[in-house]
C-alpha cells in the first residue's frame, strides 16, 4: 500500500488492512512521514509499516507539491526490495507512483480514492483544480480497479468510463464488545451530557466555533480529539475552560469507544466545500454504528440520509443554532436514545462494514486470482 500521510494510523487503511490480513494477505505500507515523528519501521496491527520523508507541512500546497516527488522516489527504492502481488494506491497523490510501480513490476494496481482530490484542494488552488481533476480521471483509468468511499464519489470517478466499487469508511462495531461506558468516561474525565468531536482539526470543520460553544455552567462536557493545523486551539481552550476536554490523538478503536460513551456526536462541516458536500463523513458513520445521534450541517449529501433515517439534527453551519440544538438534545434523553437506535438500524441496513468488507475482498480476489506469485 502507498499512503501520503504518516499513518497515525489512517482509519480507512487500518480497517481495510485488518480485513486483508484476516483473509491471508500480507500488507506492506509505505507511508509519507511528513512530520518525522513516528518509527521508520514497525509492525502495527499486523501491518508492516515503512515511513519515509521528506518532511512537509499539511496545509502548504506548494511545499507538498515540491516535495512529493522525493517521497515517490524513496518509495520506489523501498518497493524494489519488496515482493508483492498487488499495488494499492491511496488517494490521487500516490496514484502516479502506483502507475509507475505497476508498469515496472507487471503487477495490478488498485486505486483507492478516499476523497475527490481536486475538490479537496479547490479552495486552495482555484481553477488549477480542474486540471487536477482531468489528470485524476485520466490516471484512474490506468488502474486495474477503483474503489471509493461513497456513491457521489463513485459517480464522478465513473465518468472515466470505469466501474467504481464502493467501500465505505464504516467502522466495525464489534470493537465495542466488552466495553464499559462508565469506565470509558472515567478514563477521559467525561461527565454530564457529553458531546464529542473526534476527527481532523482543520478549517471548515467547526473547530473554533465548537471550542467557544460551552462553559462550565452549561452542564455539557465537550470532548475533542484528533490532529491537524488547528490542534492548538482546543488544547489551549481546555486549559482554561473546564467544559472542554482535549483528548489528543487517540487510536481508531478507542475513538469509537469514546463516541459510544458520548451522548451526542458532532459532525459540522462547511457545505461550501464540494469535497465535504459529497463525502460520507466518518464521524456520522461512527455515530450510527455506536447508536448515538449526530448533529450535522445542511447541504451535505449525508445530511439527507441523517434526516431520512431520523438519527440526528441537521442545522445551519451556525454557532448559535448549534448551541440551541445541543441544549435541546440535553433536555430530551428519550429523543436522543430513539435517534441513536434509528441510526444503528440504518447503519446495519445500508452502511455496514460487512458489506464494504465483502466488496473490498471481492475486488482483491478478482485482481489477485491470475496474478498471485
Amino acid at each position: 500500500m502507498l499512503l501520503s500521510n504518516p499513518y497515525r494510523p489512517d482509519p480507512r487503511v487500518l480497517r481495510e488492512s485488518r480485513e486483508l490480513i484476516k483473509s491471508g494477505i500480507n500488507v506492506h505500507l509505505i507511508a509519507w512521514d511528513r512530520d518525522a515523528g513516528l518509527p521508520e519501521k514497525a509492525i502495527e496491527d499486523g501491518i508492516q509499516v515503512m515511513r519515509v520523508g521528506p518532511r512537509a507541512p499539511f496545509r502548504s500546497i506548494l511545499k507538498v507539491a515540491a516535495r512529493l516527488p522525493r517521497f515517490w522516489l524513496k518509495s520506489m527504492l523501498i518497493s524494489r526490495k519488496l515482493k508483492f502481488d498487488i499495488l494499492h494506491a491511496n488517494d490521487f497523490d500516490t496514484l502516479p507512483l502506483g502507475i509507475c510501480l505497476s508498469r515496472l513490476s507487471g503487477k495490478p494496481l488498485l486505486y483507492d480514492a478516499h476523497d475527490l482530490y481536486a475538490k479537496m484542494i479547490e479552495k486552495d488552488v482555484g481553477g488549477l483544480s480542474r486540471l487536477v481533476w482531468r489528470a485524476e480521471l485520466c490516471m484512474a483509468g490506468k488502474a486495474n480497479a477503483i474503489v471509493t468511499t461513497s456513491e457521489p464519489f463513485a459517480r464522478e470517478l465513473s465518468k472515466g468510463k470505469r466501474k467504481v466499487h464502493i467501500v465505505t469508511n464504516s467502522p466495525d462495531p464489534s470493537v465495542l464488545e466488552g466495553s464499559d461506558k462508565a469506565a470509558v468516561r472515567k478514563k477521559y474525565g467525561l461527565s454530564g451530557f457529553v458531546v464529542s468531536y473526534l476527527g481532523s482539526l482543520e478549517p471548515g470543520r467547526f473547530v473554533e466555533e465548537l471550542c467557544r460553544a460551552f462553559g462550565p455552567g452549561d452542564g455539557v462536557t465537550l470532548a475533542i480529539g484528533g490532529n491537524g493545523t488547528l490542534r492548538g486551539i482546543p488544547m489551549k481552550v481546555a486549559e482554561d475552560n473546564k467544559a472542554v476536554r482535549f483528548l489528543g490523538t487517540i487510536p481508531t478503536d478507542e475513538a469509537l469507544r469514546v463516541t459510544w460513551a458520548s451522548d451526542l456526536v458532532v459532525c459540522m462541516l462547511d457545505s461550501s466545500n464540494p469535497n465535504y458536500r459529497s463525502s460520507i463523513p466518518v464521524k456520522i458513520l461512527d455515530a450510527m454504528a455506536s447508536s448515538r445521534p449526530v448533529v450535522t450541517t445542511k447541504g451535505l449529501d449525508m445530511a439527507e440520509k441523517v434526516e431520512r433515517a431520523g438519527c440526528g439534527f441537521v442545522i445551519s453551519y451556525d454557532p448559535e443554532e448549534f448551541k440551541k440544538t445541543v441544549m435541546k438534545a440535553k433536555d430530551s434523553p428519550a429523543l436522543i436514545d430513539e435517534m441513536g437506535r434509528r441510526g444503528r438500524v440504518y447503519y446495519d441496513r445500508e452502511l455496514s462494514w460487512a458489506k464494504s468488507r465483502d466488496e473490498l475482498l471481492a475486488v482483491y480476489g478478482a485482481l489477485l486470482g491470475p496474478h498471485r506469485t
